[in-house]
């Protein structure tokens, strides 16, 4: 049975009717290319096509230019028949096509035209002049198509790990957007394919680590507070794991003030990577002025073979993974809305969950009436604590009493902290909370303007899938 050309689309998986698509231009590099297009298309039992575009600008202006042009064309014919006989002796079933125009612009065409379910392409080959404004052949290609490109700087581990010898030392870019996420679960089909040693990598930018998870102090210039490198482990270990359906991974979590593609590639280069796999928006056009991209800068500074997944690779049906509530973050002023959140926040978790039940506190400060928020009663420091301890008792009588018998572990904290909705959103990147449970008037209009919305306002600031509970009708 033929499956349908929108489930198979961008994927990489043993579907008839799917194929390789191959660029070449008749050089070493392009060779190299064509040998791993084979040896995936040989492991996958799929045929592949070979590419060749005639690009020969103006060749119909005059007479004289289009006979060139049908000499051209018969040669190159000629050589990509040659090129196919050789890859077919290889144990694969070869077709042909020799297009006119330009070589980026006719793969990304053709993968459009049929169930494709990668494009292959080497690491050098130039587009004449217009290089030097609009890149490499393989660059613009990557950047353009809709199914996963792999650039070939070495085929020898792609022939290898196809015959079996070894696995496939894979190394994934990842920073917690759909992008990477698209490269993850690319992987897991490679994996289904043959053998693969994963490092999943990750840089991240302290400044906006500080602002997601809060902190005081200065920032240190090497590596990551111990605090944020558990959480962002914590993180990393817990999505990829979800995506790849495994832990048989290693990570790597890495502080960095400079260009996270760089890095990246840096890394991968010192754990001896064959593959370095990352996601694409795919930006085009002036976009790209503005919007940086690791895949971009990847290909240019990576040493090893790239493989660029696109983002509409992944926008099939059933693609997505069904996520798992095991943490959930409440928060409570104390009012009865607030308190009514709590009982919902068990509510969505099985056994085994954790509840963090929190309320945010302002922070004591020296009284006097130069010191910002001066309040002539003030409390001292002594009743500051107190009042804190006071706090965390009454949160503990809110725990449900059924809480412990249904296996749903709790978690206490008193925040301090002078916005409440800041608090409480860091409060959950730091917890690592599946989903934020708050309630909520629900007000619209003037008096959401008067009085505010905590819920409104880390709904607006969070990433975190939150649970909203209104008050019942009067």
């Amino acid at each position: 049975m033929k499956a349908k050309a929108s489930r198979t689309t961008g994927r990489l998986m043993r579907v008839e009717g799917n194929r390789i698509i191959c660029g070449t231009d008749f050089s070493e590099n392009a060779a190299h290319a064509a040998n791993a297009a084979s040896a995936i298309a040989k492991k996958l039992n799929v045929p592949v096509t070979l590419v060749h575009a005639l690009d020969f600008p103006g060749y119909a202006a005059k007479d004289k230019a289009a006979g060139v042009f049908k000499l051209v064309k018969a040669s190159r014919r000629k050589s990509l028949h040659q090129e196919a006989e050789r890859i077919g002796k290889r144990g694969v079933a070869v077709d042909v096509h020799l297009p006119t125009g330009s070589p980026d612009e006719a793969l990304v065409d053709l993968a459009r035209c049929g169930p494709t379910g990668l494009l292959v392409v080497a690491s050098l080959g130039q587009r004449g002049a217009e290089r030097w404004l609009l890149g490499s052949v393989s660059k613009r290609t990557a950047e353009r198509a809709t199914v996963p490109t792999l650039v070939v700087r070495d085929a020898a581990p792609f022939e290898a790990w196809a015959r079996g010898e070894r696995p496939l030392k894979v190394f994934v870019a990842f920073n917690f957007t759909a992008t990477s996420e698209a490269a993850l679960r690319w992987v897991k089909e490679l994996q289904a394919i043959g053998p693969c040693e994963w490092v999943v990598g990750y840089v991240d930018w302290p400044p906006e680590q500080r602002t997601r998870l809060g902190g005081n102090g200065p920032l240190p210039l090497v590596g990551n507070p111990p605090e944020v490198q558990t959480v962002l482990e914590r993180d990393l270990k817990s999505r990829a794991a979800e995506l790849l359906g495994t832990t048989s991974f290693r990570m790597r979590v890495e502080a960095n003030w400079g260009r996270p593609d760089v890095r990246l590639a840096d890394m991968a280069r010192e754990e001896q990577s064959d593959l370095i796999v990352v996601g694409s928006h795919q930006y085009r056009g002036f976009e790209r002025l503005w919007h940086t991209s690791a895949s971009r800068g990847l290909l240019h500074s990576a040493t090893m073979s790239v493989v660029v997944v696109p983002l509409s690779a992944e926008q099939s049906y059933g693609s997505e993974v069904i996520p798992r509530v095991q943490r959930v973050l409440v928060s409570t002023d104390f009012s009865e809305l607030g308190d009514r959140a709590i009982p919902y926040s068990y509510a969505a978790l099985p056994q085994g969950g954790v509840v963090k039940l929190v309320h945010v506190i302002p922070p004591w400060d020296l009284p006097g009436p130069l010191v910002p928020h001066y309040q002539p009663k003030r409390l001292t420091e002594k009743q500051h604590k107190q009042m804190a301890a006071d706090t965390l008792k009454k949160l503990r009588t809110l725990v449900p009493a059924e809480a412990e018998a249904r296996g749903i572990a709790t978690e206490l904290e008193v925040i301090e902290h002078r916005d409440v909705a800041k608090a409480i959103g860091q409060a959950a990147e730091r917890f690592g909370a599946d989903v934020i449970c708050l309630g909520s008037h629900g007000r619209g209009g003037l008096s959401k303007a008067l009085f505010g919305s905590v819920a409104q306002t880390v709904m607006t600031h969070s990433l975190r899938p939150m649970l909203v509970v209104r008050p019942p009708k009067p």
